[in-house]
This record gives structure tokens, C-alpha cells and sequence, in this order.
């Protein structure tokens, strides 16, 4: 076989093939909730509330059960109570949560008096390093729940 032959058949055979992508499956699955143990049910409510704007929705539980929040795109969040121990976790395992805008969340957060770090834990940092242009910051909910809050609503 000649370099020219052997060269349009190393060519030719990934033009006859399925992409890689096409040889896998769909996805299947979605999430459907987060859920936090918490140690002040309520508190934990009125901070998702005020901070996202996350409304609370109807829960199949009597009262003292776990309460649902719904973010704007479904995904709910199951606040679940009776938690009595420190929550330890590093800030990289956290949920993120997309807004349009960094600017209300860091003056919401200025009121209470809560801090923001980056993702290395530099207090007031706002990171910018993403190539995509979104920038992001990293907080805890009143349980020490890490939460990055992201730009990308608006970017995506």
C-alpha cells in the first residue's frame, strides 16, 4: 500500500464511523432536589428566601417535617430538620446557585453582615478567572452549607 492509499484510509475510516458522542447513550436522569440537614429550620427558610428568592411550595409531610423551596428552574430544595452537629465540609463540595447579577447577593450579604470569600478562601474576593467571563463568589448558609454563587444566569 502506497502513503497515499494508506493515508485516505486512516482518513476515510473516522468518516465512516459514528462520532464517539453518537455511540452514547442519552441522559437519562435530572436532579430533582438538594437536601440539607439543618439545625434552625426556619432560619435556614427566611435565608434561602431572602437571599435567592427561592419560594417555599407544598410539602407531603405534617408540620416539623422536612419543608421544599423551589429554585426557578424546579430543582427543589429539601430543608430537613434536626441537625445538632457542625456541619465540616470544604467550600469545593457545595451547590451552586446562578443569578443574573453578583451585585444584589454581595449587598444582601453586606446587610447581615456575611462575609464571601473566593474559591481558595480569600476573604471579599469575587473570582474572575473562569474563561467563560463569570464570575463567582463562595458563602455558607447559616449551617455552614457552601454555596457558590455564580453571573451565569444571564451568560448562558
Amino acid at each position: 500500500m502506497d502513503l497515499r492509499a494508506l493515508l485516505f484510509a486512516t482518513l476515510a475510516v473516522p468518516l465512516a464511523t459514528p462520532a464517539l458522542a453518537q455511540d452514547k447513550p442519552a441522559a437519562v436522569a435530572r436532579l430533582d432536589h438538594v437536601g440539607i440537614f439543618v439545625a434552625d429550620q426556619q432560619k435556614s427558610i427566611e435565608f434561602y428566601s431572602e437571599m435567592f428568592g427561592l419560594p417555599e411550595i407544598p410539602a407531603p409531610f405534617p408540620p416539623g417535617g422536612p419543608r421544599w423551596m423551589r429554585f426557578a428552574n424546579g430543582i427543589e430544595l429539601h430543608i430537613q430538620p434536626g441537625r445538632d452537629a457542625p456541619v465540616q465540609q470544604h467550600r469545593r463540595v457545595h451547590m451552586a446557585i446562578a443569578v443574573a447579577s453578583l451585585d444584589p447577593i454581595l449587598a444582601k450579604l453586606k446587610a447581615r453582615g456575611m462575609g464571601w470569600s473566593d474559591v481558595a478562601g480569600k476573604p471579599g474576593a469575587i473570582q474572575a478567572m473562569r474563561t467563560d467571563g463569570i464570575r463567582q463568589i463562595f458563602l455558607q448558609d447559616p449551617d455552614g452549607y457552601w454555596i457558590e454563587v455564580n453571573d451565569a444566569l444571564n451568560k448562558r
